[in-house]
Formats: structure tokens, sequence, C-alpha cells
């Protein structure tokens, strides 16, 4: 037998049972959050404690734990002016993960301090939980203490009601850094023949603030001319002498260098080695010339349009001399020129290859010295470097094709000229030395052209 529940009873127990889902909603949800509140909600600096060296970055981290729906913070932050340094700020992730936020900072270092503030972005709930605001990275100027306070801290809710929080600041201690480091190298004579002596002084320095013991090494290209232990107060300098003998060396530049060892503790390294501005040319007793360099302007240039290659060459032998230099695409002489060269000199001449008459492909250049009277010696009288490839003028990548991707380059880097970054050689199809209508143009007029 069906037991039919009257309506009006069955409307009382179904609005009971609402009463209770919806205070069983409202208790936890109070509960949740004094949950977090039991646990007290804190903002602090991470780690609270720092150790650096004068010269060193460290980073610290502003963080929250323990807290409820947080939409949006802030904080200031001070230390002592003129001995640390901010180098940059950048919002923490704990937040994003509510949503787009907006975030900003600003710095006051002759004060010594910083003002950061983010926000969620529209209707959303706030974050709850623990994670990372704001990430600060300083450069350590001076030796010293400091205290990285916190204050001004806002915290509110998605109801922008205040968050109350406890606030826990960090301190810095900053010693003296470990550093040596060589400043210069001064070489003398700088033309040499086999067994002549080459003096080289290193001036090395004591960078830190601690006394150090060091090793200083001085090298021929990568051989070893000799190596000296010194030990040096905190800033002082001194110049160390030393002798190299090139008997038995073989004519050609060496680069001389020296390098200081590592000392314990030191963190900037950078500048533990310098070279020698100019390298030491060996000549050979007798007529010697040589190509020392190829350096092609573009890797792609368009059938019937300009390039550059410059040659450099050198007189490695004894004696003055006058010689013709050739630039070849292939086997095919683009261009020659004569140079005159004192002994030890060296000097760069520039070749324009004009590519009417050459057939779409790959070219390899070279340069040829034409031997002097009395040189023996010819293995370096030619030298190659690398493929040009010879295409349809507005194809700029040297796939034999103009399409889009060529056009967009050439747009990517439109009004921009020789030296400045976005310049590059092969999008300059006329090369004028800037990229203009006039190469969108070109490539515009051959677009979808293909080869073959």
């Amino acid at each position: 037998m069906r037991v039919h529940i009257p309506y009006t009873r069955y409307f009382c127990v179904m609005l009971m049972l609402t009463i209770i889902l919806f205070s069983m909603f409202i208790y936890g949800n109070f509960v949740w959050k004094d949950a977090y509140a039991a646990s007290s909600t804190t903002i602090s600096v991470s780690p609270s404690t720092i150790t650096a060296s004068v010269g060193q970055n460290f980073t610290v981290n502003v963080t929250v734990s323990n807290v409820y729906d947080l939409y949006g913070w802030q904080f200031r932050l001070n230390w002592t002016a003129g001995l640390i340094e901010v180098v940059k700020v950048t919002e923490g992730p704990f937040l994003k993960l509510g949503g787009s936020t907006y975030f900003y900072w600003d710095v006051n270092a002759t004060a010594g301090r910083m003002v950061a503030d983010c926000t969620l972005l529209g209707n959303v709930p706030g974050v709850s939980g623990s994670g990372t605001l704001a990430t600060i990275t300083f450069n350590v100027k001076g030796v010293g203490q400091s205290p990285l306070t916190l204050w001004d801290v806002v915290l509110l809710n998605s109801f922008e009601q205040s968050i109350s929080c406890q606030v826990v600041s960090g301190y810095g201690y900053f010693k003296a850094a470990h550093d040596v480091a060589v400043t210069a190298v001064n070489v003398s004579p700088l033309t040499v023949l086999p067994g002549d002596i080459v003096y080289i002084n290193v001036t090395v320095q004591n960078k830190g603030g601690y006394t150090e013991i060091f090793n200083v090494t001085v090298y021929a290209n990568s051989a070893v001319v000799g190596f000296q232990t010194v030990s040096l107060d905190a800033t002082l300098s001194a110049i160390l002498h030393f002798s190299w003998n090139t008997s038995g060396l073989g004519k050609g530049d060496y680069t001389i260098s020296a390098s200081a060892s590592i000392v314990s503790g030191e963190v900037y390294t950078a500048d533990n080695s310098f070279v020698a501005a100019e390298p030491i040319t060996i000549l050979f007793q007798g007529h010697d010339v040589a190509v020392t360099g190829v350096f092609p302007s573009k890797t792609v240039v368009g059938e019937g349009y300009l390039m550059n290659i410059t040659v450099k060459v050198k007189d490695y032998g004894t004696f003055n001399e006058v010689f013709n230099v050739t630039v070849y695409a292939n086997t095919t002489a683009v261009e020659t020129r004569e140079i005159s060269l004192t002994s030890g000199a060296s000097a760069a001449l520039t070749f324009t290859w004009n590519t009417i008459g050459f057939a779409k492909g790959d070219y390899m250049v070279k340069a040829y010295a034409l031997p002097v009277q009395g040189e023996a010696d010819t293995t370096d009288n030619t030298l190659m470097n690398g493929w040009i490839t010879v295409t349809i003028p507005g194809d700029v990548d040297g796939d034999f094709k103009v399409k889009m991707d060529d056009i967009v380059a050439i747009c990517d880097a439109f009004g921009s000229k020789t030296g400045q970054p976005r310049y590059k050689p092969n999008l300059d199809i006329n090369y004028d030395g800037k990229i203009s209508m006039d190469d969108i143009i070109v490539a515009c007029d051959h677009f979808r052209w293909h080869y073959p």
C-alpha cells in the first residue's frame, strides 16, 4: 500500500533539509577561514638571514603563509642605502594562481627603500594558501650589516576587506669579497724574429678585502710562457715581469694573455684573465706573404646584385713587398687588387662582387695572394671561407624560392641600418646599407618565383 505524505509536510521536510545543508556549507566555510586565522597569516622575508660578499648578487623572496582569499597586496621594504642596491624585482607566482594580475614596483635607491603592490583583475575569488609574492635581487656594494625591514604591509580579500597578518623582516651581513684580477698586459716588441726575446709586463690587483696569495700564468696562444706566485694585501696592485724566448717558433701571430688563479671564496672571476691588445708577430727570415682572413658581407645574394668581400693580408717576411690579391667565386676571378706592405704589416682589402652573369647556385669564396719573388712557403697564400648562395632576388634565406617568409623577414627589419641590431646584410637586397621599401618591392616583384 503506497503512503501519501501530505503536501505541507513534504514542503516542511524539504525546507528543513535545505536549511541544514546551507548551514553545513556556511559552517564549513567559516571553519576553513578559522583554520587559516588560527594558524595566523604571515608576510616574511625569506631567507630571513643573508650573508653575501661585495660584488655578489643575492635574492630574497617576500612570501605569504596561511592566507585566505587574498585578492591584492602591498608592501614596502627598507635597507641601508649605499650598502646594497636593487638589481631587479619580479612578481612571484602565488597571486597568479587566481588569474591575471597587475604588478607594480618602484625603487628609491638614494633612500634605500622600495614599494611593490599587486592585485588580481576582474570579478574572481582570491587565492588561499602559501607562496611567493615577489622576488627581489640585490647587489652588494659595501661592507656592513643592514636590516631588510618589511612595513606598510596591506593584504586585501576579494571583498576589499583587510586581512590581518604578522610581519617578519630579514637581516643581511655583507663582508669584503675575495677578488683578484689581471688589469693589464703590455708586451714589447710586437714584431720579432725566431729567437728574439719578448718582454711581457702583467699588472695584477687585489680588489678584495683580504690578503691573497695566487698564481699568475702567461700564455702565448695556448702555450704557457711562465708563471709567478704573488702575495697582495687588500686593494694593492703589482706589476709582474715575464720574458718569452721565441726560439724554435714558426712565423705567425701569437696572442699573449695572462690569467690569475681563483682564490678561495672568489665569486666574480670575469676579470681574472686579460688579453694583450695586439698580438706578437714572429717573422720569417726571407720573403713571405699570406692571406689571413676572408670575410664575405653576405651569405645570400640576389642574382645580378652586389656584395662585398673583405680580405686581410699580411707580410710575414723581412722584406717590403708589392703583390696581387685575387678573390674567386669557385674558379672564376671576381677582382684583383695590388697591395704594398712593409715587413710585418697587414692590411684589409675590400672587393666588390657583381653577380651579373653568375648562374644561380652555391659558390665557394676564396682569396689568393700571388707569391712574391723568393717566397718558399706558399701554403698560406690561399684561404677559403664559406659558401655564398646566388639566388632569385628576394630569396633572403637561400632556398631558391621567394615566399612570404622572405617578405616578412625583410619587413621585420624595415628601417634598420648597418650596425644596428635588426640589420642583417642578407635582407639588404640592393646592398645600400639600409632595409628599405626598395628591398620589399624587389621581393614582392619576385614573389612565388622559384629555381629550378
